[in-house]
């Protein structure tokens, strides 16, 4: 992971030059809207600011450079989630951005809700000079992957459309076409038409979290399968999970979540090691076969979600 230079621009550990970032902070307090603007200034990124919903979309509509949106929770009329998902839903929707939730009132179940709707990062105010440069750090490292994702994806395109004319030719000589691979963020089981994305999983992923509604919690412990369906999510998009971020992500503690991801790497399901710029962290994924596996079972899954 890279650090930001003195022209807002994050380097590679070589020094070689990456992504500008260009931010867009949101906040209805005047005061710590410019003082947020001034410090993220003085360290080098270029910042637009706005101080309500209606002007976040306008100010983001009209400067294309924007990549990076860094929102408090409490805004006029609408959270910083809504307007974060409306976003990235109309106007942002073929841009590649990532986005930072703030607020003074931090819980869990906040927390937990910014993962899930794809933020780099969850800021507690008042943010720290620390803290913010390690949320832009994050921002970054996932804005890279969403470039990367998108360019792997035109090239799928391109493949697709030579196979799709050669699948043609090759009917009319009697020759059953080859299946193309998919392209990244999705996977497609074999001899199975439909292709599963991390849109599915986090689909079922949030109707298990419906169920906390209408029954006691304790009813549904053990965590095993919210935590193969958090990593099967992350495996179809991409990214690296930690055992911290994925105990929150599945809303169980990190003791229960570090037991159960030690009985599943003991069964060879997972695999786990340690974070080579920080020995504190463990990251965790599935292994191939398990990957494999989650697909094949999830691409057979019907309308209504597995849960």
């Amino acid at each position: 992971m890279g650090t930001p230079d003195n022209k807002g621009t994050v380097q590679d550990g070589a020094g070689k030059e990456a992504i500008e970032l260009n931010i867009l902070l949101i906040d209805d307090d005047a005061a710590l809207l410019e003082e947020q603007a001034d410090l993220l200034g003085a360290l080098g990124y270029a910042c637009t600011t706005a101080a309500t919903p209606e002007a976040a979309e306008i100010a983001f509509a009209a400067n294309p450079d924007i990549n990076v949106i860094i929102a408090d929770w409490s805004l006029p009329g609408k959270n910083g989630l809504s307007l974060i998902d409306h976003i990235r839903s109309t106007i942002g929707a073929n841009r590649a951005f990532v986005a930072i939730l703030q607020t003074g009132h931090p819980s869990v179940d906040l927390a937990v809700e910014s993962m899930h709707s794809g933020l780099a990062d969850f800021i507690c105010k008042p943010a720290t000079v620390g803290m913010l440069e390690t949320a832009l750090q994050r921002a970054h490292q996932r804005l890279a992957e969403l470039i990367a994702f998108a360019a792997e994806d035109k090239v799928y395109a391109s493949v697709q459309a030579i196979q799709d004319s050669l699948n043609a030719l090759m009917k009319k000589v009697g020759v059953e076409p080859a299946a193309t691979p998919a392209p990244a963020g999705q996977a497609a089981a074999p001899g199975q038409e439909r292709t599963v994305t991390s849109a599915d999983v986090k689909a079922i992923m949030k109707a298990r979290r419906q169920r906390g509604k209408y029954f006691e919690n304790d009813l549904f412990s053990d965590p095993s399968w919210d935590i193969l369906l958090e990593l099967t999510a992350a495996h179809l998009e991409g990214r690296q999970e930690s055992v911290t971020s994925v105990a929150l992500a599945t809303s169980v503690p990190t003791s229960t979540a570090m037991r159960r991801i030690r009985e599943m790497t003991d069964k060879e399901l997972l695999h786990r090691w340690d974070d080579p710029s920080d020995a504190r962290r463990i990251f965790v994924a599935l292994t191939e076969d398990t990957a494999l596996r989650m697909v094949k079972l999830l691409s057979n899954m019907g309308s209504p979600p597995i849960i």
